[in-house]
């Protein structure tokens, strides 16, 4: 028990209420879960787009600032600008990939002879060779990073041991 003067780790930590805390009694799996992951992948994706693309645009523009005004706004020996250029680029092959991917979905499609989404996985795993299933050879629950990390420990140190031991009998030595 700390002296009057003294405090402890738990003092610094702020009050929770107990709704917030998550229960492991608790089985109800949240509703959002899918909708939370897939927004903060697409949001991850689009920032390291967006900051690729900028970083790209920087350097450019830091390599020859003359020539890359004149790509962003046009000139006289240049009537077309760069950016009105490669967003006419990027139209066309988008609608081309998206076209020609289409065909080719509907192509299949009518070729095999399906109905609907379940009868076309049935046909196509017919077609594919079968993979087979390998059991697990570890362990595959921990509950904390260091429940992993002493496994994973533990099962070096083992795999060191059997080493050792395998050199030694074939060496000769018992």
């Amino acid at each position: 028990m700390p002296s009057k003067g003294e405090f402890t780790v738990l003092d610094e930590l702020p009050m929770v209420e107990d709704s917030k805390l998550p229960s492991e009694g608790r089985n109800e799996p949240d509703k959002y879960y899918k909708l939370k992951a897939g927004l903060f992948l697409t949001s991850l994706t689009g920032a390291s787009i967006l900051g690729g693309f900028g970083m790209t645009l920087a350097m450019a523009k830091k390599q020859d600032p003359k020539n890359f005004a004149k790509g962003i706004h046009g000139s006289r020996e240049i009537p077309e600008s760069g950016v009105s250029l490669a967003t006419r680029a990027l139209a066309r092959g988008t609608l081309y990939s998206v076209a020609g991917f289409s065909l080719f979905c509907f192509t299949v499609w009518k070729l095999m002879g399906v109905s609907n989404l379940a009868e076309f996985r049935y046909k196509v795993g017919t077609w594919m060779p079968k993979i087979p299933k390998k059991e697990n050879p570890g362990r595959g629950d921990f509950k904390t990073l260091r429940d992993l990390l002493n496994f994973i420990i533990e099962e070096d140190e083992r795999e060191k041991t059997e080493k050792k031991a395998s050199k030694l009998s074939s060496n000769g030595v018992s």
